[in-house]
């Protein structure tokens, strides 16, 4: 039997879900037109380094896959797959077979277009699937990445649980995600959920994964004002596709928040399953 407030949890979980749905599935393209393919922030490798967003946007895949070193044969679980150029740059780097998975069918289509485009479709693939409960059998995957997506999803103990069961025994997960400073929080249209870092790491730790790696790299995140500029003049000048999606108030906050250096952090984990 189901509580009345485990009831609550769910609608309210299940409206979140909803509304990232609805999000990437209208937005994703705009999101392209004004960041590139890569829907994650930016790593700028030190203050002399002036990269562009889609440069910087590769060099943060490229800390990841670093980080996963999958060996040849491999198979990778890319949880939060966005229009699949993380997984098109991480096949390439390696042989490996990798997975994909979203719930915004738009979104999945769209990585399955471009796979076939980009000459992968044999080896990189993706399903429309949620990730707290993930249509794979236990233990089949040797790696796994979640790629700045817990951020919309709740229940971030039941989805590394889950994320967890697919995975093989001694294998790696590599977590890119932002968080909140003290005193702050991240707030967006109700899709996004962002701990304290020293609580996003007890999140992984109570769901029985085992840290390797925790870094704060917030400071490696914050791009060059020239870029963020741009980035502001790009988001303006698609206002009228924009403002439907976020209202008015939003988008000015959107605005602001690509114009001046963020307040909230970014954290790289390398974590195992044993």
């Amino acid at each position: 039997m189901t509580s009345g407030a485990q009831a609550d949890e769910g609608k309210a979980e299940g409206k979140v879900e909803d509304k990232v749905v609805e999000f990437y599935d209208n937005f994703t393209e705009v999101f392209r037109d004004i960041w590139g393919d890569n829907l994650h922030v930016g790593y700028w490798h030190d203050d002399s380094d002036e990269a562009g967003i889609e440069t910087a946007t590769d060099q943060l895949t490229d800390q990841l896959i670093a980080r996963l070193a999958p060996q040849p044969g491999r198979r990778i679980l890319d949880v939060g797959c966005g229009v699949g150029e993380p997984a098109f740059r991480l096949a390439r780097s390696a042989d490996v077979e990798v997975v994909g998975v979203s719930i915004s069918s738009f979104q999945v289509g769209r990585a399955s277009e471009r796979a076939g485009e980009h000459g992968l479709a044999e080896r990189v693939s993706f399903r429309h699937a949620d990730a707290a409960e993930l249509p794979f059998p236990d233990a089949s995957f040797d790696g796994a990445w979640a790629f700045e997506s817990l951020i919309h999803m709740p229940d971030k103990e039941k989805v590394l649980r889950e994320i967890k069961r697919v995975l093989r025994p001694g294998s790696t997960l590599v977590l890119a995600d932002m968080f909140s400073q003290p005193d702050t929080e991240l707030t967006f249209q109700d899709i996004i959920t962002t701990p304290e870092m020293a609580e996003y790491r007890a999140v992984i730790e109570r769901a029985g994964l085992v840290v390797r790696e925790f870094t704060d790299i917030t400071a490696n995140t914050i791009a060059p004002q020239p870029v963020r500029e741009k980035l502001a003049a790009d988001l303006l000048a698609r206002k009228d596709d924009v403002i439907p999606m976020t209202g008015p108030e939003e988008f000015e906050r959107m605005v602001d928040g690509v114009r001046v250096p963020r307040s909230y952090g970014y954290l790289l984990a390398t974590v195992t399953t044993d």
